[in-house]
């Protein structure tokens, strides 16, 4: 960007970033909502497996890795992962547009300054004009 935001460009800049984070904390409530089913799929039919393996005579001790060798609970363990792995990247998303949001922030600030310095002309305008007086 060459020259400063004037006050509806910085006001349109703010109402789309605003939008951009409130997408993005959708999304990271959705991915939290789904990690926490995940989470519960997997560990109510691990909890099942787990007493299905000792009752057919398995020890205590083993029961666990056996149970999680399962090709059922293997399954769900791995949608409980993936689950994660996007909660993270919504986790980051939202946090990418809250910095974006405070560097916008810090534009918008900027060009108030240019703005009132230069009354209402751009930074360029300002700069060519005072080159040419001299």
């Amino acid at each position: 960007m060459n020259s400063a935001l004037d006050i509806v460009g910085a006001r349109e800049a703010e109402r789309n970033a605003s939008q951009l984070q409130q997408e993005a904390e959708q999304q990271l409530v959705k991915a939290a909502r789904e990690l926490a089913q995940a989470e519960h799929d997997y560990r109510v039919a691990l909890a099942q497996e787990i007493t299905k393996v000792h009752a057919a005579g398995t020890a205590w001790t083993a029961c666990n890795v056996l149970a999680a060798g399962n090709p059922a609970v293997a399954a769900l363990r791995f949608n409980r992962d993936l689950a994660a792995g996007f909660k993270e990247a919504a986790d980051q998303a939202a946090w990418r547009h809250s910095a974006d949001r405070r560097a916008l922030g810090r534009l918008v600030d900027w060009s108030q300054r240019i703005d009132l310095r230069s009354g209402g002309m751009g930074e360029e305008e300002t700069t060519s004009t005072i080159g040419a007086a001299r």
